[in-house]
C-alpha cells in the first residue's frame, strides 16, 4: 500500500517506521532540510553532540518514548539525572522542583505551602481528568492551591504561555496532564535526540520508504495514487489545500487555536545561572519570556566544546512582533532582562554566537470541555487522517505524546487494512 505522510516530525516518523515495517511503501514530505520537527537540532563544528532547537527532555513516565528508544537499540543511549527546576519572581530565584524545596521556599507562608502539596499530591494521584476538563485552570487553580500561591505560581506562568484572555479559558485537564506525568527525574540521549531522530530514518529507508525533504505536500499530491495520507503538520496549512471540505467541518477545525514559540539559544563563556538551575520559569510580571534553560546545567558542557548553552524564550501569539524581527533585535529585547536575573554576567559574546528558532504552531489552546471537540483521526476526505498536536489531548504536547500519536495514528489505520 503507498501511504504518504506529511511532515517529518516524531509523529511523523513514528507512523512512517510503524508502517513500513509491515510492507507499505511510505514517502514523508518534509518541507524543511531537515527531520524531527520541534525536537530537529543543529551542531556546531567543535561539538560532539548536536543541540535540539527548542529544550527538551523526558520523564520517566514517558511510556511511549522510552518503548520505542528500546525497540531501536537505543536503551543504553538513555540516561537521567535530576537537575534543578526554579522560579523567578520578586527579582530572586526560588528553586521549586520538590515537596522539600515547596517548604523551604520564601515566597509562600507556612499554610500555603502545605496547601500548595497537598493539591499537587492530588493531581498526581487521581485519574479523572474528565471531570477536570469541565473547569478552567484558573479556577481550580485559585480554589485549590488558593489566590495567592496561584497569584505567585501558576497565574505568571499561564498568563506567559497564553497570554491574557486565553489563560483564563485553558481547561483545568491540560493542568493536570502537565503535572500527572512530570517526574523528578529528566532524560536525555547520549548524542541528544538527533539519535532517534536518525534510527527512524535508517529504519524507514531500510523498509524501502522515502522522505523527502524541502518538498512541501500540495493540493496536486493528494492525487497522486496514495492511498493513505496521513497529515501531522498544522491544521491551517491542511484547510488551505485539501479538496472539498465541508463548511461545518472546516469551521469546527478552524475555531481550535494554537500559540507559537520563539527561541533564542546562546553560546556563552561562562555559565550564566550560577545555582546550577537547569530550568528557570520567569513568574515576574513584564518579562518577553516565559523561561531561562541554561542546557549545560543538566546535560555535561564538554558535549560542545566546553561551552555553556543558554535557551531564553517563551510562547506568543502568531501575530507577534516577534516572528517578523531578527534575532539581534530578539536579543536586544531579552537582554536587559537576563541581567535582571543575573546582573554581575557579563555576555562575553562567544554569545555573538547565538541563533534563533521559531514556530508559529508550538502549542494548542485547550479549552473546557475539549474532548467534545477534539478532531478525530479520520477526516471526511476518505484514506486522509489528522495526526497533530491537537489530538494528543489530555496530555500536553511533547516528545512522548509525539511518539504515542504516531503509534495511534498508524494502528488505525491497521484497523482498516
Amino acid at each position: 500500500m503507498r501511504i504518504a505522510i506529511v511532515g517529518a516530525g516524531l509523529t511523523g516518523l513514528t507512523a512512517g517506521y510503524r508502517l513500513s515495517r509491515k510492507g507499505n511503501r511510505v514517502t514523508i514530505f518534509e518541507k524543511s532540510d531537515f527531520a524531527g520537527g520541534l525536537a530537529g537540532s543543529f551542531k556546531e563544528k567543535s561539538w560532539d553532540w548536536p543541540l535540539e532547537f527548542y529544550f527538551h527532555h523526558f520523564f520517566t513516565s514517558d511510556k511511549e518514548l522510552l518503548d520505542l528508544a528500546e525497540e531501536l537499540g537505543l536503551a543504553k543511549k538513555v540516561f537521567f539525572n535530576s537537575p534543578k527546576t526554579s522560579i523567578f519572581s520578586n527579582n530572586f530565584i526560588s528553586p521549586f522542583d520538590s515537596p522539600l524545596s515547596v517548604l523551604k521556599s520564601p515566597l509562600l507562608s507556612p499554610a500555603q505551602k502545605i496547601q500548595t502539596a497537598l493539591a499537587t499530591l492530588y493531581l498526581k494521584v487521581t485519574n479523572n481528568w474528565k471531570l477536570l476538563e469541565k473547569t478552567t485552570a484558573s479556577e481550580w487553580l485559585k480554589k485549590y492551591y488558593g489566590t495567592k500561591p496561584y497569584e505567585i505560581i501558576w497565574e505568571p506562568l499561564l498568563k506567559s504561555k497564553f497570554g491574557q484572555t486565553d489563560a483564563e479559558q485553558v481547561s483545568m485537564a491540560w493542568f493536570w496532564g502537565r503535572i500527572k506525568k512530570r517526574s523528578f527525574k529528566l532524560g536525555y540521549f547520549e548524542g541528544g535526540f538527533q539519535i532517534l531522530i536518525d534510527s527512524l530514518l535508517k529504519e524507514i529507508k531500510k523498509n524501502n520508504g522515502e522522505v523527502l525533504f524541502n518538498r512541501e505536500f500540495t493540493a496536486s499530491d493528494f492525487n497522486r495514487g496514495f492511498e493513505k495520507i496521513i497529515w501531522t503538520g498544522p491544521i491551517p496549512n491542511f484547510l488551505k489545500i485539501a479538496p472539498k471540505l465541508p463548511k461545518e467541518y472546516q469551521g469546527r477545525l478552524n475555531n481550535l487555536k494554537m500559540v507559537g514559540a520563539v527561541n533564542l539559544v546562546l553560546v556563552l563563556k561562562d555559565q550564566f545561572l550560577k545555582d546550577n538551575t537547569y530550568w528557570l520559569n520567569i513568574n515576574e510580571a513584564g518579562f518577553p519570556f516565559v523561561a531561562v534553560v541554561e542546557h549545560t546545567n543538566f546535560i555535561d558542557a564538554k558535549n560542545y566544546g566546553n561551552n555553556r548553552l543558554l535557551y531564553v524564550g517563551g510562547y506568543y501569539p502568531q501575530n507577534h512582533p516577534y516572528f517578523k524581527m531578527s534575532k539581534e533585535e530578539i536579543y536586544q529585547e531579552f537582554l536587559p532582562y537576563l541581567k535582571k536575573i543575573n546582573p554581575a554576567f557579563k555576555f562575553p559574546l562567544l554569545a555573538s554566537r547565538f541563533s534563533l528558532h521559531s514556530s508559529l504552531s508550538a502549542q494548542p489552546v485547550i479549552p473546557t470541555s475539549y474532548s467534545k471537540i477534539v478532531p478525530s483521526f479520520t477526516t471526511p476526505l476518505p484514506n486522509v487522517y489528522l495526526a497533530t498536536m491537537h489530538h494528543i489531548y489530555p496530555w500536553d504536547r511533547g516528545t512522548n505524546y509525539a511518539v504515542k500519536l504516531g503509534n495511534d495514528v498508524a494502528y488505525e489505520i491497521f484497523k482498516e487494512i
